[in-house]
């Protein structure tokens, strides 16, 4: 009888199995009589293990998911550390003080000394992180 079943698909096999019989059919006492009897029983019992443990797998990889991705989410993350300026970075900061006092109308040599503070204090500044508030640069005020 399985033999027979093979050829069709589960739906099919399934909905066969679970049609009810019409008439009567003796019983027989024997493997070879019962057998026919045994595997629709067998085949819907597998069937329901089959979509048991699917479902178990589904909520077992759901749960586990949502477990690592609250711990990955739970995590602290290092601060971010801002590093030195590079000498062209802090050449293109000193042309940009330079131009900004040129357009306030300083003196070219007011417009330098205010340039030199302010990349000497970031030179000097301490490497900082991004959670860190930002401070005054180190020029208190001009001489």
């Amino acid at each position: 009888m399985v033999e027979g079943l093979l050829r069709y698909s589960d739906a099919e096999v399934l909905a066969r199995l679970r049609r009810r019989r019409q008439g009567r059919d003796p019983l027989g006492f024997g493997i070879a009589e019962v057998a026919p009897l045994v595997a629709p029983l067998l085949w819907l019992t597998l069937d329901g293990a089959r979509k048991k443990l699917a479902d178990a797998l589904v909520d077992g990889a759901a749960r586990g998911s949502a477990s690592l991705w609250r711990r990955l989410l739970q995590r602290k993350s290092k601060p971010d550390v801002i590093p030195a300026l590079t000498r062209e970075q802090q050449a293109m900061v000193k042309q940009m003080v330079l131009d900004a006092a040129a357009e306030a109308g300083l003196s070219t040599q007011k417009a330098k000394r205010i340039a030199d503070g302010v990349v000497a204090g970031l030179a000097l500044a301490e490497p900082r992180t991004t959670t860190e508030p930002v401070g005054d640069c180190g020029v208190s005020e001009l001489p």
